[in-house]
């Protein structure tokens, strides 16, 4: 799975540098020389830390070098400086929940030598579109229902138009009436950020784009969805697919989607399923395949599917 995520943050880095943006990566050894003010059982490490938006880092650092702890604030350079004996070092940098912690290779310090590096700091969560959820609603009988949204994040397009909820009249055939007008199903495009690390790609599939259609038609009824649920999923996101040889696919299901997409519904419904998918461009390699989630339909039931493109992660964690 690690070739995988060295696959996509490869194609990020070549895709910025193919559109003349640099690639800043996590840290650089920027300058490493003699420094006489040292004795030679003496060297130095002193570190510039930027944060996402490349500013200086004003604030507490927390730090370690071979397994040593050690706390010290920043100076008006956005600088640390820590005396250590000649060796090797492996560095670890951490200064808030809303950053990733930043972990070095081993890097090399002679003696009576003042090594200089810079660590950029990067956000640990990522504005990721959530495209085209949608929500059918199927009531027992004819009867009002409100539907609310609470984003990690903002929306884009709502249709019928959010206005602080969604309320209409649903029918048990899924009709929904608003505005003296009928829908087939709610619609929402939104940007979400979503923690980088609570995203799982340990597991899912890989799925060449000539079975786009007999795969998502065996996984979306394993699942539950009804044959037009099923229709509108693969006819909205298999001409998208389908430019990729191979796709990566990983499910999110229910409640791991209500941490960045809460929903509220009144009446509760007797059943509510929801699934986004999280996909992007891949390679063929080995995945474990996902358990995937299911639910039966009875009574007054609620169903949103949507998906996510991730070619722009840059997770980088060994898997």
């Amino acid at each position: 799975m690690k070739y995988f995520i060295f696959y996509l943050i490869l194609s990020l880095n070549l895709s910025a540098l193919a559109k003349g943006k640099e690639y800043v990566p996590e840290y650089s050894v920027t300058k490493s020389f003699e420094d006489k003010t040292l004795k030679k059982t003496e060297a130095l490490f002193v570190v510039t830390f930027f944060g996402s938006s490349k500013k200086l880092v004003k604030k507490q650092i927390v730090f370690s070098y071979n397994t040593i702890n050690k706390k010290q604030a920043t100076n008006e350079h956005g600088q640390i400086s820590f005396n250590v004996k000649p060796g090797k070092y492996a560095l670890q940098f951490f200064y808030d929940i809303g950053h990733d912690e930043i972990a070095t290779d081993s890097i090399l310090i002679k003696p009576g030598y003042r090594t200089e590096i810079e660590v950029n700091f990067r956000s640990s969560t990522e504005p990721m579109p959530m495209k085209k959820p949608v929500i059918y609603v199927y009531t027992k009988q004819s009867e009002h229902v409100s539907i609310k949204l609470d984003l990690k994040g903002d929306f884009l397009f709502t249709y019928p138009e959010y206005k602080n909820g969604w309320r209409f009249i649903a029918d048990p055939d899924g009709t929904l009436h608003m505005n003296d007008k009928k829908y087939h199903y709610l619609f929402w495009d939104g940007k979400v950020n979503i923690e980088k690390t609570a995203l799982s790609f340990t597991e899912g599939f890989v799925v060449d784009k000539k079975d786009l259609v007999t795969f998502f038609e065996s996984k979306l009824q394993l699942m539950g969805l009804n044959s037009q649920e099923t229709e509108d999923f693969i006819t909205y996101w298999c001409p998208i697919m389908q430019v990729n040889e191979k796709n990566f696919i990983h499910f999110m299901f229910n409640e791991e989607y209500n941490k960045y997409a809460t929903i509220s519904i009144d009446p509760k419904p007797d059943h509510l399923f929801r699934v986004n998918m999280l996909w992007s461009k891949a390679k063929d390699m080995p995945v474990k395949e996902q358990k995937l989630e299911s639910f039966k339909r009875s009574g007054f039931t609620v169903v949103e599917w949507g998906g996510t493109e991730i070619s722009n992660l840059t997770l980088a964690e060994e898997l």
